[in-house]
């Protein structure tokens, strides 16, 4: 059972968490308007004319938290001020949508701190073609193994303002799944392991902590996030051969996006993904922004591979999984610390994690 916290910091967790589940940040960050604005740009406009949802409760949410006092002697009281630092680059970077907040927040949630150098041996998937699973059916495997794994409380949900084909939003307690996305057979154990063994299983062990912080993400830990869920991909033997090669395209397209504006950019990528794929990371890097014609980027895509590499390092020198499975921590954080001194307790590590990695 987690301890009890003193009023003042459980007040503070209640309100950062209240705040997150409100404004629902992934859906302030996706255009609204992604098949209109890329049917203008393929006819000519010189990038695509993203709309977003309103973001006017963000300054609302600031100054409420800005407002309540934390006692300066509790062990997580620092931890709660990181977080808060971590709230405001978020709600600035959404509320002025300009390349200078975007790139304080990545700067301080070091989304591209570290090198991807290890070496993997990576499965190799069946060359042979699969038969194509809709969104409908992914969304059903994913049912599946939430009922499979005892988890109560999450639900499957079909959501457009989204980039990416699957996600997870832990504050809501959803798997949201993209219904104009298509999937593969051989994606059902992938995002398995990668969006429920490590995402949600994260997030509802964070649950069982005395901070709801922990289910929802403490400052700083995407990278080990993104990176154990690819950890974990590896593990269950479905990493896409070249993945980390294909990382290593993406972080080299955060670079050009942050001197070139969307169309400039989506020339220089259609070479190697052709013009819709092209369009699809273009997307993933200037999403968020104002004006996606001028320089900036999102670069939080740079924590896959990064990631990766970090939790892989980790592992290699004795970390413990036991540890990044309290909840939604990064490898950096004095878990051990807290388990000793009874702040958090232990959380469920997936049995994915105790078979044999296929060669």
């Amino acid at each position: 059972m987690a301890p009890s916290l003193p009023d003042e910091v459980r007040a503070f967790d209640d309100a950062l968490f209240a705040a997150n589940h409100a404004l629902d940040p992934a859906h302030l960050l996706n255009p609204i308007n992604v098949s209109e604005a890329q049917a203008a740009f393929f006819a000519g406009a010189p990038h695509p004319p993203f709309r977003y949802g309103a973001s006017a409760a963000l300054p609302e949410w600031q100054e409420r938290l800005h407002g309540m006092v934390l006692p300066q002697l509790h062990p997580f009281s620092a931890l709660l001020k990181d977080a808060l630092s971590s709230f405001d680059a978020m709600a600035n970077a959404l509320r002025y949508r300009t390349a200078e907040h975007f790139e304080r927040w990545a700067i301080l949630e070091g989304w591209e701190r570290g090198d991807a150098s290890v070496p993997t041996t990576q499965v190799q998937t069946p060359s042979e073609p699969e038969p194509v699973l809709g969104a409908a059916g992914m969304g059903q495997a994913l049912e599946a193994a939430i009922h499979a794994r005892g988890l109560t409380g999450w639900q499957v949900v079909r959501d457009e303002i989204m980039s990416a084909r699957v996600l997870v939003e832990s504050t809501q307690q959803q798997i949201r799944v993209n219904p104009r996305a298509t999937f593969r057979q051989s994606d059902v154990r992938r995002l398995v392991a990668h969006e429920i063994d490590v995402h949600v299983t994260r997030a509802e062990n964070g649950k069982r902590q005395s901070l709801r912080l922990f289910s929802t993400g403490l400052p700083g830990n995407l990278q080990t996030e993104e990176g154990l869920a690819v950890a974990a991909e590896e593990q269950a033997g479905t990493l896409v051969p070249g993945a980390m090669a294909r990382q290593a395209q993406i972080r080299s397209a955060i670079v050009l996006a942050r001197q070139m504006g969307f169309r400039e950019l989506w020339e220089r990528l259609r070479g190697t993904y052709g013009p819709q794929g092209a369009f699809s990371v273009t997307l993933r890097l200037k999403r968020g922004l104002l004006d996606p014609g001028k320089p900036g980027v999102y670069a939080k895509d740079a924590v896959y591979g990064l990631g990766w590499a970090a939790v892989q390092r980790w592992r290699a020198n004795g970390g413990d999984l036991n540890h990044v499975y309290v909840g939604k921590v990064a490898i950096h954080h004095p878990v051990a610390e807290w388990l000793a001194e009874g702040l958090i307790v232990p959380g469920k590590v997936p049995a994915l994690w105790a078979t044999r990695r296929p060669e």
